[in-house]
């Protein structure tokens, strides 16, 4: 373009030239004056393609951008702005708001669910089959403050029998009651501290946390003891240690302990109590260890988990310490003087957990077996009516193929349980497990596949023998229940 002006001009210049040489020496004049206003034109114009080839220059080097560079007021480019001056203006327009948003951090599920029960026993008096739908929401937040301090807080749905919550195992609500309103309860509410100062030698963390929060046993367990809705209150304390960090072992261990309030308001037990009973507690205690190896075998590495636990459930079974309001959450473990005592006296369960994950030709591969004893379980609970043997020992074991994490993942599982009477405590394992949670044994049998990163299809069947059968007026043998869920997440 540069050159196409100055020919222009040339020929212009020439033109003008040769008119000139014909002309009187008034028009000699005016032509000058026409030249000169021409230099200077030209001279602008060198300007301008000046500016616009420095510019083209600054755009190669920069590459492409669809949007243009900030100016200052003259013009020129405006100075690069501190992350000091962008939070004090993003304060200004919050009106403060920005330090409560930052670290802040929102989610959440809803489950629509399908389920299908049916019973069995050859009993005409047996549990007749049900067909229900049920929604689950959960919703909360977590902030934190530095590095050191954060804060939770959760709802989720829950139904009530008059007019209390009756099941920490069971955030579902069954749609029934005429279109009636929902009941939504505080699911989680809790403080974590995690100082620096406890981060000395083999020390990666101390965790110390109180008030209602999710289940730190999960770690090292599974359904067996605690089902997966259950928020433990009081406090706990977790420390996580690196032991051996080389190129083909990393070894680490940990070590859990919790003091978790059950029941405070104690109550009068049997009719001929003249004194309430002690307040009921739990303490737990729970220590592994995971090391994570290469070898010769495998291109990813083996990654094993196993963990001792301790559960002292101090006083629950006595003198109804084991009722919310007027409903007993014995669930499967026996009871005697009418019912307001568990025949099994007390419960120290020790449980044992065994998980090994490997990747065969890339598939995350999990497998899993658990054992719990109740060797507090008192003599007068090992006999009952008809003379059978109400078991002390529960023990699961099970299989993972594949994993949830994206859109088209999949996910297959399959686990075989058997859960004596009087073994662990029926308030809290699986509530699908059965009606009655404890004196079970059966299969489960879940597959799920992600539709898209925050929708997944899933379904889930229940295979389960009631041990219990034909005592203490127990009717079902057996429990077949199946499920279909769709899960939101946001």
């Amino acid at each position: 373009m540069k050159l196409k002006r100055i020919f222009a001009l040339a020929c212009v210049i020439s033109v003008t030239v040769s008119q000139a040489a014909w002309a009187d020496v008034d028009q000699i004049a005016v032509l000058t004056k026409m030249v000169k206003e021409m230099e200077q034109e030209m001279g602008n114009m060198k300007k301008v393609i000046e500016q616009q080839d420095s510019k083209i220059r600054q755009l190669e080097i920069k590459g492409p951008s669809s949007e243009s560079a900030p100016q200052a007021a003259d013009g020129g480019p405006a100075p690069v702005m501190t992350d000091k001056d962008f939070e004090d203006r993003l304060g200004i327009a919050l009106g403060g708001s920005n330090k409560w948003i930052k670290d802040l951090k929102f989610s959440g599920d809803l489950r629509l669910r399908y389920e299908g029960q049916d019973f069995t026993s050859g009993d005409r008096t047996e549990t007749d089959p049900r067909n229900r739908f049920r929604f689950r929401l959960r919703y909360g937040f977590e902030k934190k403050f530095n590095d050191q301090m954060k804060i939770g807080f959760a709802m989720a749905s829950g139904e009530q029998v008059g007019g209390t919550n009756v099941d920490p195992t069971s955030t579902n609500v069954t749609f029934d009651n005429l279109f009636n309103f929902k009941d939504i309860f505080i699911e989680k509410a809790f403080a974590t501290y995690t100082p620096n100062w406890a981060k000395i030698g083999p020390v990666e963390k101390l965790e110390l946390t109180g008030g209602k929060f999710t289940n730190p046993f999960e770690l090292g367990s599974s359904e067996l003891i605690w089902d997966r809705d259950v928020k433990p209150e009081g406090a706990y304390e977790k420390i996580d240690i690196r032991l051996i960090d080389t190129d083909n072992l990393n070894l680490k261990a940990y070590f859990i302990a919790g003091q978790f309030i059950l029941d405070e308001d104690a109550t009068l037990g049997s009719p001929n109590a003249t004194v309430a009973s002690g307040d009921s507690q739990l303490y737990a205690l729970q220590f592994g260890v995971n090391p994570v190896f290469y070898t010769p075998f495998l291109e990813r590495p083996l990654d094993y988990l196993s963990a001792v636990s301790y559960y002292n459930y101090d006083n629950y079974a006595n003198n109804r310490n084991f009722f919310i309001g007027g409903t007993s959450l014995a669930r499967g473990n026996p009871t005697s003087l009418g019912g307001s005592q568990l025949a099994a006296r007390d419960f120290q369960v020790v449980e044992a957990y065994n998980e090994i994950a490997i990747y065969p030709y890339g598939l995350p591969t999990r497998f899993f077996f658990d054992f719990a004893v109740n060797p507090a379980l008192s003599t007068q609970a090992n006999q009952s009516g008809g003379g059978i043997l109400h078991s002390n020992t529960a023990w699961s074991v099970g299989t993972r193929l594949g994993q949830l994490k994206l859109k088209g993942d999949w996910e297959a599982r399959y686990e075989y349980r058997y859960i004596g009477a009087n073994a662990v405590v029926g308030a809290f394992n699986d509530s699908d497990f059965g009606l009655g949670h404890s004196g079970k044994q059966g299969h489960v049998v879940k597959l799920a596949y992600m539709i898209t990163d925050s929708l997944t299809l899933a379904g889930s069947m229940f295979f389960v023998d009631n041990l219990n059968a034909g005592t203490g007026g127990v009717i079902d043998q057996q429990q077949r229940r199946f499920q279909l869920d769709l899960v939101w997440k946001f």
